[in-house]
């Protein structure tokens, strides 16, 4: 494995450009013919607070943890590892790669996708956003069109699919020898964290982030690991790589500050505990009944929810949700038999801020020992309108992807 490389092909443009669903199509269509392949959301790897206020502060912490991330890919035989997401604007990729060891083994691409204005007010609107924004959008796609960094590509016109076939050229596209892992670096990194479980459909995401926006409001610097996120990787799933992820960011926002950890899984596999080991976690499992779940995975289906990678629900057909639904429910029935050390939380009849809130009461023996008046009284969560983006330093919203992967594609989530 030393001497094979790893190719990172880094898509960016403005909102609306197609990033994440190029991204997606490139990350499905490379695992559907067998390649080994990644996909990375890079505003995942920079969600911790509260915001140094963005620009150079951010675009670091994200360039710093994708790094971090890179080697076990390639060690485990990745050939082809798929970015999306904004770059900084104004310094690009390479200096952040100057001098770093990490990235000995690794060819960077950066591509800029850039559309027609009309295209882009289409695009933009089409995906539920604010016409409220679009001078913003504009002046935003003008100054990256005038000089950011990167190839260009002009989806004008095109189809998604279209997009795709442009860029698939430029990946690699070969099977994955599975290799071992490397040693987690013993650098220390003993940050508490409360870990949020449950069934597919529970409302694990949406509770965990406003949560994560109250300590943030609270002045409590802490960072947040959708582990879900982190798990796209062909072959897989990858529990094994899933921990190597996590430990990497754990590592990561303990040098950006974070003094609290917030991780939401579905169901922790053996594999992800040593990712925490050395400092307090708290598990915190979100349980709902049948008919509750069945609701939720509705309400996907319909958009009621922040757009991410690999959400098998978003706009899926009827018959897609009542399978899911049958699948959430089995998982909820099969998780409140399991033993372990946990705070069961039961959602049932509750809205996401009485969710988040009672989340955080839960979690309060581990937290107050972090916030900076533990003896107020927890309020209920003061989410920011911004905060259904899920973005750390959300400005304007960003696309999300398109549905899941095809089958022969594992994800855990």
């Amino acid at each position: 494995m030393e001497s094979e490389r790893t190719r990172v092909l880094w898509i960016s443009g403005a909102p609306g450009t197609g990033k994440s669903t190029t991204g997606w199509g490139l990350f499905t269509r490379i695992a559907g013919v067998g390649g080994g392949v990644a996909h990375v959301d890079i505003d995942q790897l920079g969600l911790v607070g509260p915001p140094p206020g963005g620009g150079s502060a951010s675009h670091r912490i994200k360039a710093d943890n994708l790094l971090r991330m890179l080697e076990p890919l390639r060690q485990r035989g990745v050939r082809q590892v798929i970015v999306s997401g904004v770059v900084d604007p104004l310094r690009g990729i390479a200096p952040h790669l100057e001098g770093r060891a990490e990235a000995d083994h690794v060819d960077f691409a950066l591509v800029r996708l850039r559309c027609d204005r009309e295209e882009l007010r289409r695009r933009f609107l089409g995906r539920g956003s604010s016409a409220e924004t679009l001078a913003e959008l504009f002046a935003v796609a003008d100054q990256l069109d005038h000089d950011g960094p990167g190839t260009v590509l002009d989806t004008s016109g095109q189809h998604p699919e279209e997009t795709v076939d442009a860029l698939l050229e430029r990946c690699v596209v070969r099977p994955a020898p599975l290799g071992a892992l490397p040693a987690e670096p013993r650098d220390g990194a003993p940050v508490p964290a409360v870990v949020v479980t449950g069934a597919t459909a529970v409302g694990k995401s949406t509770a965990a982030w406003r949560a994560l926006r109250e300590l943030w409001t609270r002045g409590v610097p802490t960072g947040y690991v959708d582990l879900g996120q982190l798990g796209f990787v062909h072959p897989g799933p990858d529990p094994a790589l899933e921990a190597s992820h996590l430990a990497a960011l754990r590592r990561g926002y303990h040098r950006a500050g974070a003094r609290a950890l917030l991780v939401v899984v579905r169901e922790p596999a053996p594999e992800h505990s040593p990712a925490l080991a050395g400092a307090p976690v708290t598990v915190v499992h979100l349980d709902a009944d049948a008919p509750t779940l069945a609701d939720r995975v509705r309400r996907r289906a319909a958009g009621e929810a922040p757009l991410l990678a690999g959400d098998e629900l978003r706009g899926a057909p009827t018959a897609v949700q009542r399978r899911v639904a049958a699948r959430a429910a089995a998982e909820a029935d099969r998780m409140r038999h399991r033993a372990a050390d946990r705070t069961v939380l039961d959602t049932t009849g509750r809205t996401a801020d009485e969710t988040a809130n009672a989340l955080l009461q839960a979690a309060r023996p581990l937290l107050d020992r972090l916030t900076p008046n533990p003896e107020e009284s927890p309020e209920p969560p003061r989410t920011p309108p911004e905060a259904s983006e899920g973005r750390l330093h959300p400005t304007m919203p960003d696309e999300g992807a398109p549905h899941a992967p095809p089958e022969q594609v594992a994800v855990a989530r």
